[in-house]
C-alpha cells in the first residue's frame, strides 16, 4: 500500500501577506476576495473571533468589534509564492500533484514512520526557512483521511512538527469520531445538513453508514468519499492524468464597462492567463468559449448577456492561436449600447499536449508555435511575467478588480531563487 500525504500551506494568502509586511504577524487579519467583496483568507486570530469563511466585507463588524486588517487580494504574488513552495516539494518527493494554489498531494514508500517523519519535518521546516511559509503534512492511506491529517497537523505544531501521521485503524477510528462531517473533504454544505437531518453529525457516523444506502440516497461519488473515511483508496488509475478538464479565467468588474476596448482588453488577459495554464500543466485545449454579462440589477441600463465557443482545427496551448480565436468569439457576441460587469474566457476539450492529432487542413505550425511560446516563456520567467507580452494589453484598464484595501508602508522581502541576476 502506498500511502499519500497531502502538504497544505498554513492560511496561505494570509501568510504571503505577512511574508512582505511582518507587523501583520499575531494581528487579526483577512485577505478580500476580487472587488474586496468577501474573505477568502483568514488568520488564526481572526478565526479565533469567530469570522467565517466567505463573509462579506461589510458584515465583519457583525461578529467582531475588535480591529480587523483587511487586505485586498493579489492572486500573482500568491501564485508566484505558490511555485516556489511547490517547487521544492517537487525536487524532495514522489508523484507530486498540485491539487490548488496552496495544496499538493504526493506519495512516498510505505518506510518505517520515524525516518519518514523526521524527512518530512525538515521538509517543513525547509520550506519556511527557504520561502518563509509554513506548511502542514498530513500522511494517511487515502487522500480524503490525509486531509483530515493535515488539519490535525496544523492544530497544536509543538506536538507534531507540522506533520501528522494517521494511518493504524484505532487512530483513524478515534479521530473520525471527533471529526465534525461538516470537515470532511467532498461534504458541502448542502449535504452536511442532509447528514445532520438524519442524525449523522461525525465523520464516523458517516463511515458507519452502509455503502449501498451511501449511493442510493446520495451518489457514487458521495460513497467513494465513505470509502475513503475506511482506507479504500478511490482514485481511478490513468495513464493520462490531468489536472483539470476545463480551465476558466474571469472577472467581474469594478464598475460597469461600456467601451468595447475595455472589455476586449479583459479577454485578451483572460485567455493569455488560461493558454499559460495549459502549458504550464503540458496540456491543449481543443474548444475555446467567451462570455459577457451585464448587471441585471441596473436599471438604467440595459441588461445583455452572450457567449460564443469556437472549436479549434488542431488542439493547441499557443498564446497567439488561443488569443486569437478568443477575439473572435468576443467580436461575434459584443454589442454596443450595452454596460458590462463581467467577462470570462474557458477552454475545455483539455488532453495531454503528447497526444495532439494533427489536421490535415490546419495552416499553423504547431511546432514553430510551440518552439516560440518557449521561448518567451523563458524570457518571461527569467526576466519578468510581461517581459514579452501579446498586444493589445492593458494591465492598468478600467476592468481591473477594485482593490482598496492595500498595505501601507509593507517592507520589501527579496527571496532568492538560486541564480545570481545579471549585471545590466
Amino acid at each position: 500500500m502506498m500511502p499519500y500525504g497531502l502538504v497544505d500551506c498554513n492560511n496561505f494568502y494570509v501568510s504571503c501577506e505577512r511574508l512582505f509586511n511582518p507587523d501583520l504577524n499575531g494581528k487579526v487579519v483577512v485577505v478580500l476576495s476580487n472587488n474586496d467583496g468577501c474573505v477568502v483568507a483568514r488568520s488564526n486570530e481572526a478565526k479565533a473571533l469567530g469570522i467565517p469563511m466567505g463573509c462579506p466585507a461589510f458584515k465583519i463588524r457583525e461578529y467582531t468589534r475588535e480591529p480587523v486588517i483587511q487586505l485586498s487580494g493579489r492572486h500573482t504574488v500568491y501564485g508566484d509564492i505558490s511555485r516556489r513552495v511547490m517547487a521544492i516539494m517537487g525536487a524532495e518527493v514522489e508523484d507530486l500533484e498540485v491539487y490548488s494554489v496552496d495544496e499538493a498531494f504526493f506519495t512516498l514508500p510505505y518506510d518505517d514512520v520515524e525516518s519518514n517523519h523526521t524527512f518530512l519535518a525538515g521538509l517543513v521546516r525547509k520550506i519556511y526557512k527557504w520561502v518563509g511559509i509554513p506548511v502542514s503534512i498530513g500522511f494517511a492511506p487515502t487522500r480524503t483521511l490525509a486531509k483530515i491529517a493535515s488539519h490535525i497537523a496544523k492544530k497544536d505544531r509543538r506536538i507534531t512538527d507540522g506533520v501528522y501521521w494517521l494511518m493504524r485503524p484505532e487512530a483513524i477510528d478515534i479521530i473520525l469520531r471527533r471529526t465534525p462531517i461538516g470537515d470532511v473533504w467532498g461534504i458541502g454544505r448542502r449535504l452536511r445538513e442532509t447528514l445532520q437531518s438524519r442524525g449523522v453529525t461525525t465523520a464516523a457516523q458517516f463511515a458507519a453508514m452502509p455503502p449501498s444506502l451511501v449511493r442510493t440516497l446520495f451518489s457514487v461519488t458521495t460513497e467513494r468519499t465513505q470509502r475513503e473515511l475506511l482506507g479504500q483508496d478511490c482514485v481511478a488509475p490513468s495513464p493520462v492524468t490531468m489536472a483539470h478538464s476545463s480551465i476558466m479565467n474571469s472577472r467581474t468588474f469594478a464598475r460597469l464597462i461600456t467601451k468595447r476596448s475595455e472589455v476586449q482588453a479583459a479577454v485578451v488577459v483572460f485567455a493569455k492567463m488560461c493558454a499559460k495554464r495549459l502549458r504550464d500543466e503540458h496540456a491543449v485545449a481543443g474548444m475555446v468559449t467567451v462570455y459577457v454579462r451585464g448587471d441585471r440589477f441596473r436599471k438604467d441600463v440595459p441588461f445583455y448577456a452572450n457567449s460564443c465557443q469556437v472549436r479549434l482545427l488542431t488542439p493547441s496551448s499557443s498564446t497567439m492561436t488561443i488569443v486569437g480565436q478568443a477575439l473572435a468569439a468576443f467580436d461575434s457576441i459584443y454589442r454596443d449600447g450595452f454596460g458590462y460587469r463581467k467577462a470570462g474566457v474557458l477552454l475545455t476539450e483539455i488532453r495531454s499536449s503528447e497526444a495532439v492529432q494533427l489536421d490535415l487542413f490546419d495552416k499553423h505550425d504547431e511546432g514553430k508555435q510551440r518552439r516560440l511560446m518557449e521561448a518567451i516563456d523563458g524570457i518571461n520567467q527569467h526576466y519578468g511575467t510581461q517581459v514579452v507580452t501579446l498586444a493589445p494589453d492593458d494591465p492598468a484598464g478600467e476592468w481591473r478588480p477594485e482593490h482598496t484595501h492595500t498595505q501601507q508602508g509593507s517592507r520589501t522581502l527579496r527571496i532568492y531563487t538560486g541564480f545570481r541576476p545579471q549585471q545590466l
